[in-house]
Parts: structure tokens; sequence; C-alpha cells
């Protein structure tokens, strides 16, 4: 470790990090695996003081060969499909790694902290969902929340989040004061292909409105309730598509039924996975893509849409309205009527109207940088090293508090 009389507070002076991705299961653990290999690339990208050095599980390397190839990589010989050991390895594994690898923070990126956190401690916590909307999670994943958020937080010197909500969220549950949270918005990736512009995109034809929403079926998703309104939509165009791309979950029977009733059937598409081209050339096709998800602790669909210059419809729930900023249409309020209304709203949108609505959502897109995520990052990292030892908070308070 660096010497604690080393403030490191100089603009210039270089920090190393160890950044905890043991809990990274490449393909399995949804949109914190894109804003967390994301920020990396941005701090590597625009914060060169930086020096991360990533603990892995196997198949990192694999998914992620730019940061593999990019950071030193201190690899765990597990590839993550069984949690119990996982997350044992992770407890003694980690604790040496740290202890013996003199590194200035530990950055805890997947939301708990390991009962031995040797270090100065960063924390990302994503969001509370498991806090604020229990009944989405079996009765062991509750437990676990509940034990370990509260007291991963009372660990940490800096705890970061990705937006105000969820700032709100874990200040209010977590008991964790204003001073030691730090907002680390998501932004849209740099190393994807170019958005698409309003000059280059294909504009749908007025008489056949294409929808697009990109999610997994958890229950918070609201894809029946989704579903409901494109009904409402199809009778009025009765050549409407929606599509929906995203990994099965837990109600993806209950949303393959209800796309085969017979108001529905052939007018809803359900590929599942698809690739990063595929889901290019939707976006491509898309009159608007929708977000009328009941939470989300940023909202990285609605941020896309917007930077790819197609219009965004978000529901008033969680960080939607926040990402969204009163760039263009208001978030949706209600149930399938309220969104019925407002996608034929934005069908029926003509040329000069469309076309404001996408430069005001763009502009607004345009605010989330990788630069901005880095230098976020960056500031947490140094606040975190600077804390002198011994000032009661962070990893030198080893309560197991649960204040959730």
């Amino acid at each position: 470790m660096s010497d604690a009389s080393d403030t490191r507070t100089g603009p210039g002076s270089r920090i190393s990090v160890l950044v905890n991705l043991t809990w990274l299961v490449p393909g399995v653990v949804g949109g914190s695996e894109e804003s967390t290999t994301d920020a990396l690339r941005a701090l590597l990208e625009h914060r060169p003081e930086i020096a991360p050095t990533l603990a892995v599980l196997r198949p990192f390397a694999a998914a992620h060969p730019d940061l593999a190839e990019a950071c030193r990589c201190e690899v765990l010989e597990l590839d993550g499909s069984n949690k119990a050991a996982r997350v044992w390895a992770e407890q003694r594994w980690l604790a040496r790694l740290t202890r013996a690898g003199g590194f200035d923070v530990v950055h805890h990126a997947g939301g708990v902290v390991p009962l031995a956190h040797p270090g100065k401690v960063v924390l990302t916590i994503h969001d509370l969902q498991p806090l604020d909307l229990p009944g989405n999670f079996g009765a062991a994943k509750r437990l676990y929340a509940r034990s370990m958020l509260g007291r991963s937080a009372a660990t940490a010197e800096i705890v970061c989040v990705p937006s105000e909500f969820t700032a709100g969220r874990v200040g209010q549950r977590l008991d964790v004061d204003r001073a030691r949270l730090r907002v680390v918005p998501w932004s849209v990736r740099s190393h994807r292909e170019p958005v698409i512009t309003s000059s280059s995109r294909s504009t749908p034809e007025p008489s056949k409105p294409v929808f697009l929403y990109p999610a997994i079926t958890y229950a918070h998703k609201n894809h029946l309730e989704l579903l409901e309104a494109f009904a409402g939509v199809v009778s009025r165009f009765p050549e409407a598509e929606l599509l929906l791309p995203g990994g099965p979950g837990p109600l993806e029977a209950a949303v393959v039924e209800r796309i085969g009733r017979p108001d529905l059937l052939g007018r809803v598409s359900r590929p599942g996975r698809v690739t990063a081209g595929e889901l290019e050339e939707m976006y491509t096709r898309s009159t608007a893509v929708v977000v009328p998800s009941g939470y989300e602790g940023f909202g990285l669909p609605a941020l896309e849409a917007m930077a790819r210059g197609v219009p965004v419809l978000v529901s008033d729930a969680g960080s939607l309205p926040e990402v969204l900023g009163g760039s263009g249409l208001a978030p949706v309020v209600g149930g399938p009527e309220a969104w019925r209304a407002a996608m034929l709203h934005v069908a029926s949108l003509d040329a000069a109207d469309r076309g404001q609505l996408i430069e005001a959502q763009r502009a607004r897109a345009a605010l989330f940088t990788p630069r901005r995520t880095a230098d976020a990052l960056a500031d947490a990292y140094r606040d975190a090293s600077s804390r002198p030892e011994g000032d009661g908070t962070g990893s030198h308070r080893d309560s197991a508090t649960d204040n959730s």
C-alpha cells in the first residue's frame, strides 16, 4: 500500500486500482457488464494516471479481449457457473491478491464488498432493486441483499452510483451520507459502430410504425403491459411491428403466450438475444424505442436510442425521467392505455416535429460522454485514496450494519 502520508491529491499523481470483476460472468449480468467494462475503456482512454488491475474470471478475456490486452489481469480460475464457489474464492483469493498487490484503492464494481476487504474501498451499487422490488427475487437473493448491501455500503470510503435516483435510494435505504456518494453516469459505448445520424438513418413509413424494446423478460420490464398497449396500436395501424430482442427472463412464457394471441399474431418479433449488428439494424427500422420499465437504476436503452437518432418513450419510473432530462416527449404516466396513446402520438408525428424531437434527444444524449464517466470514476478513486488512515469511515468500519 502507499504511504498513509501520501494523500495523492495532485492531479497528475498515479493511482493504482484493483478492480474486482469476479462477480462479472460474461453474458449473464446484463447492463452492469456493459456499464462497468465501458467505464474501464473510458478510463484507459481519458485518465492515463489511473492504473487499473482487473481481477477477473476465466471467461473474461474472451468476452472483452481489448480490456484483457490493455490491462494487467489477475485471473480467478473459475467460469462463474457455480456461484457458491465463486463467492468463497472471492473471499480468500481476492483478499490475498489485495494484500500482496500494493494497490491504492480496491474497487468492488458489483455492488458487494467481500467480508475480507483489505485496503481502501470504492463500491459501485448499480441499483437497489432487490430491496425496492423484493417480489422479483427469490428468498435466498432477498436475504443475501439485505445482509450484504448495508454492510458493504458502510465499508466503502466512496460509493458510486449511476444516477441521482439511485443516489437517493442508497442514501435513504442504506444510510449513506451524501459526502460518500458519487454519481458516475453511464455513457454510450465509444467502441460501437457510429451512432445513426438523422441524415443516415432510414425513416419508417408513417403507415407502418415499428417499435423496439430491447430487454430481458423480467417482471419489472413490463413487457405484458407494453403488449396490451401495442394491441391498441395494431387496431389503428394493422401493419405495425413490435421488436422485442433480449434474453429470456421469468416472464418469458407469459410474454410468448400473449404474443401468440390472435390480436398480435404475426405483429411481434421475439428473437431473443441478438448480435450488436442485428440490434443496430433494428434501430435503423424503428419509429421509436419504448422503455415501459417500472424500475431502472440508470436506463441505458433510452440513452442509446437517443444517441442513435431514434425517438424514445420512457415510463416515469426510476432514473428514466432523469436520463431523458425533459428532451422532447414527456415520460408516460399510467398503464396500457397511456402507452397506446403515446405510441400512436409518436407514430403520427410529421417530418418536422419528428426531426425536432430527434435533435433534442440527441443533444441530451451527447452530455453522457465516456470522458464524463471517466472523470467521475477517477475522481472517486482519488477521493478514496486521499482519505487518511483511521478517519472512522470506509474500510476502517467493519460493523455488519444492515440499514435496509
